[in-house]
């Protein structure tokens, strides 16, 4: 089959395994089945990435740069800071799940997380990048938590364990939302880690 210049078709093979990994894990997704759906033969999928785990990292990190452009930093530097921040965040959060839950029939949770679980033990470099973006994750909870004390919202605290702590909660939420594949369950429990800041 006719192919795409090769830049597109690097980025073809990178949101089709973002998509396929985020729906099917890491294991569940075939090499065969990315290039599917990218339009893309397999020896062009090894041309840009030596390893499937290669392309997953690629996947992953080009993921976490869409949250951060698309939904972190609109966020996070804007408005009043705070606790306010945590509640649009969970908003957001919870309107993309349920986007994409009714695109694929199922709550698929947090992506970082659902591959995390799965790999973190297979490969060191997929563990290694996926620690690298929870800790950025929690450096924006850390900003929100900081802005909220210095509001007086709440108590002084450690602002790091504090983040860590309630980045926490909201991974915990999106996994037992994708288990019980009721979107509600995250608004619930997530919600309730942010009123018990206060």
């Amino acid at each position: 089959m006719p192919e795409p210049a090769p830049a597109l078709t690097r980025t073809r093979l990178v949101q089709a395994a973002k998509e396929l990994l985020w729906a099917r894990s890491f294991q569940g997704t075939s090499v065969d089945e990315i290039c599917s759906r990218a339009g893309a033969r397999k020896g062009s999928l090894y041309h840009f990435f030596p390893s499937k785990i290669d392309l997953a990292i690629a996947a992953i990190e080009a993921s976490w740069a869409d949250a951060k452009a698309g939904t972190f930093e609109p966020i996070f530097s804007s408005g009043p800071g705070g606790l306010e921040q945590l509640r649009r965040l969970l908003d957001a959060v919870d309107r993309l799940q349920q986007q994409v839950s009714r695109k694929s029939g199922a709550y698929l949770g947090c992506p970082f997380g659902g591959l995390g679980q799965e790999m973190a033990h297979q490969d060191e470099r997929l563990r290694a990048t996926l620690e690298r973006i929870f800790d950025a994750h929690c450096d924006y909870f850390e900003r929100a938590i900081v802005a909220a004390v210095e509001r007086g919202e709440i108590p002084p605290c450690d602002t790091r364990r504090k983040a860590e702590e309630v980045f926490a909660l909201f991974e915990g939420a999106l996994l037992i939302a994708k288990v019980a594949n009721d979107p509600a369950r995250f608004r619930d429990l997530a919600g309730a880690a942010v009123a018990g800041l206060a």
